[in-house]
This record gives structure tokens, sequence and C-alpha cells, in this order.
């Protein structure tokens, strides 16, 4: 996962470059970055909701699993945004990464089957089933700008295990770009498209150059202690990379800053966790006996997530206006590069 310094530079000439573009150029006219849901979607919606969801619990849910959002009320948006965990609606790298772990624990049945990847064939085998399923629920959701960020990279590190090697990357990250825009051209003026790209970009960047890894990879992290430990730290680690990195963009279109986002996460991502597959279970068992009881867990958790989106937003000053203009979100990145490039090697 470590890069190489000599890639540095060419990130620091090249993200002002994408940025000024962003800013300085008019989008086409009939583009539109929020597709309609397909008919699918609203069919699994219904299945959702036959298993026994409804209220805000049922938004929810079909927000986090299908990207679903027509049935989002407006004062849980507000819960959302206000509070800093608008990204959660978004179904996004936090959601694929939940699925695709999911995915993996299943196809080696709880890692009874790791001897497998010994196997050039097994190894195949299981990454084009890991693909495939990523791929479709990429389609699923309707294939937004973060959902194909992300899927892209799964689908380039499973080619790269395939191989026996390691692929996730700045490298990974600009084929990626490279590749949607290809594909997608208009994707460059998507908000949700600079967003995801700048949070991944600064996870990359400042996970690996934090005292965070040497904790993670420490004698404690085959404790219960150590993994708790690693959980919550590695939320902490990537909510302020993450932060760092989509705090310009945030402010130059929304003009606010949520003020308790390290909290938000530590709460809303570990239900995410949680709600996610129990969400998709929901779907797949529908209106049956398992399908109700998945459900009752399901709007637990959502419920619990949304209440606590809903205190949040109720602390005092949980938000503030800001302003930034072009010129402010450029200087900010090249800075932030420059300190990443030049931070001491004994904190990599």
């Amino acid at each position: 996962m470590k890069e190489s310094v000599r890639a540095y530079p060419m990130v620091i000439l090249l993200l002002p470059l994408v940025a000024a573009i962003l800013f300085f150029v008019d989008p086409p006219p009939k583009y539109s970055p929020r597709p309609a849901p397909n008919v699918l979607q609203e069919r699994l919606y219904d299945r959702l909701r036959a298993s026994g969801l409804e209220g805000d619990e049922l938004a929810t849910v079909g927000a986090l699993t299908l990207g679903y959002k027509e049935e989002l009320s407006k004062e849980l948006r507000q819960h959302f945004q206000v509070s800093g965990a608008a990204h959660v609606l978004a179904v996004s790298g936090l959601h694929t990464g939940i699925l695709y772990g999911v995915i993996v624990w299943l196809l080696t049945l709880g890692g009874r089957l790791r001897p497998m990847h010994e196997n050039r064939i097994g190894r195949w085998a299981l990454s084009l089933v890991a693909i495939a399923a990523m791929w479709g629920y990429a389609w699923l959701t309707g294939m937004t700008p973060s959902v194909v960020r992300a899927v892209v990279m799964v689908t380039i590190f499973e080619v790269g295990r395939m191989s026996y090697q390691r692929a996730f990357s700045l490298n990974t990250l600009a084929a990626t770009a490279f590749l949607i825009l290809v594909a997608r051209p208009t994707d460059l003026w998507s908000v949700s498209f600079q967003l995801s790209f700048a949070a991944t970009a600064a996870i990359i960047l400042i996970v690996n150059k934090t005292i965070y890894r040497d904790i993670e990879l420490s004698r404690f992290r085959n404790t219960i202690l150590g993994q708790i430990g690693s959980f919550f730290g590695g939320i902490i680690v990537v909510s302020i990379a993450a932060q760092m990195g989509t705090l310009p963009i945030t402010i130059h279109y929304f003009g606010q800053v949520s003020t308790y986002f390290l909290i938000t996460n530590l709460i809303v991502l570990p239900i995410a966790t949680f709600l996610v597959p129990c969400g998709l279970i929901s779907i797949a068992l529908g209106g049956s006996v398992a399908g109700v009881f998945f459900s009752r867990i399901t709007f637990a958790f959502a419920w619990l997530m949304n209440h606590a989106a809903g205190w949040i937003e109720q602390l005092p000053g949980s938000t503030f206006p800001a302003h930034a203009d072009t010129g402010m979100v450029l200087l900010y990145y090249i800075f932030l590069l420059l300190f990443m490039l030049f931070l001491p090697k004994k904190f990599a």
C-alpha cells in the first residue's frame, strides 16, 4: 500500500490542474448528476417494505442498501447533513467495502477456504465471482460515481490478487479515475465524483503516514482489545483523513462545516457495518418469516442511526457557515500535498 515518494510530485502537479478544470470549466448543460431510480431498485425497495420496514427507517435502509433516496424526508436529510453523516446515505466506498467483505467471507466460508488462494484456479474463481457480484451491485444502485469508483478499485485489486500482487495505491486511484472519465467524461463535474476521489486520495496518503499503522501492526493486534482499538482507531484516522481531503470541496459547494463529524462517524459507521448486510438479507428474504426477523434487526439499527444523527444535529454549534472560493481551494490542496510530501519519515 505504501506509495513511492516519486509519485507525489506528479500528484502535486496534476490535482491542482484537475481542480482548476472542475471550477473554471462549465459542465455540459444537459448533465444531471442524479439519475432516476431504475425499476429493479423500486421492486427491491418494495421487498424491504414487505419485510415489515416502514417510515424513516425504511427510507434510511433503502438509501444505504439500494441507493434509493426518493422517500427520504427533508427533515431526515437535514439530520444527516448537519451531523456530518450525509456520506452514509449515499452508497459509496463504505457500503461497497462492507458488501465486499461479506462476499469474500461467504466465498471463503469464513476463511476456512483460505488455502484455495494458494491454488491459481481457486484464486481466479473466487476473484471472478467477487468482481461479478460487485459490478452487479454497482448496476443495481444506479452506477453512481462513488460506487463505480469503489467497484473499479476492487476490480483492480482482485486482478492484482490473481497475479499475487497488492494493488491499492495512488496509482490504482489514478487508473480508476482515468477509466471512469473515459467512459463517462461528464462525471468530472459531479460533486459526488469530486468528493469520492478527494476522500480516497487523502485516506491513501494520510493513513500510511500516521502512527496508527504502527499500532495496527503491533503485537496487540491479535488480542480482543487490540481488535477493538484497531477498529475504532481506524474509524478515527480514516474520518480525519477524509475530512481533510474533502473539506474545501464541501465548503465550496455547501457553505458549511459539520463540527461533530468525528463523533458522528464513531457512532454511525459501526451501525452501518451491521445495518447494510442485515438490510441486504431483508431484501433477499422479503416477506418470509426469516425476512421479517431480519427486518426487525435492520429496523433497530436504522432507528438507532436516525436518532443518533438527530441528536448530534441538536448539539450546540453542530454546524457553522464557511466560504471558500476557487483560489482558496487550490491553495489548500497544494499545501496539503506539500505537507504530506515533506512529512518526516518517522511518521510513515
